[in-house]
């Protein structure tokens, strides 16, 4: 849409008037660029950097830990990276939103973790929660066995498993185990 047909009769034609327009036209332009961005920037999955501390700060999470140390080395300085933040977010923003029902919780760890992790009701106020060993770092064990950021109903307690990956270990002679090299360790916790 062109701004300068909407000048009054009075300044029709006139050299300032018309570049003003032009101007104010650009500048709406570049405003809406930015505007139509914004979704995508801000975008949990594809976030990086300044935006993913945004999304943080809007949910309540911060990348800083100062009392946090989980790793046995020294190179972890509190900040978060933006794969760990990006879990705490996910965290977070499901904590916010759950009813407390199963289905709920499915849905929640659904989000958590993409479709990889799966909660069983054992009606005596315990849920287990079983995540794929693939998708579990150092950080993410340390945050969930520490840091309570599982969604859970309350006074429900929560016990954790770590599922057996694709290509399990086992010894000559089991069944559907896989040798050294070609099989992974599970963990239990």
């Amino acid at each position: 849409m062109s701004y300068e047909r909407l000048l009054i009769w009075q300044y029709k034609g006139k050299p300032r008037a018309t570049e003003t327009a032009r101007l104010i036209s650009a500048e709406i332009k570049e405003a809406w660029r930015g505007i139509a961005q914004l979704p995508e920037a801000l975008d949990i999955d594809n976030a990086v950097g300044a935006n993913l501390d945004l999304i943080g700060k809007h949910v309540g999470q911060s990348r800083t830990m100062s009392n946090v140390i989980e790793r046995d080395d020294f190179a972890f300085l509190g900040t978060l990276d933006d794969d760990d933040f990006r879990f705490l977010i996910r965290c977070r923003i499901a904590k916010n939103y759950m009813v407390g029902t199963v289905p709920d919780m499915m849905d929640a760890l659904d989000f958590i973790f993409e479709g990889r992790a799966d909660v069983f009701d054992a009606y005596d106020m315990t849920m287990s929660v079983v995540v794929n060993v693939e998708i579990i770092s150092p950080f993410l064990l340390f945050a969930i066995k520490n840091l309570d950021v599982l969604p859970r109903p309350v006074g429900v307690e929560i016990s954790l498993y770590i599922g057996a990956p694709e290509r399990p270990f086992g010894f000559a002679g089991m069944p559907d185990t896989f040798g050294f090299g070609d099989g992974v360790f599970t963990r239990y916790l």
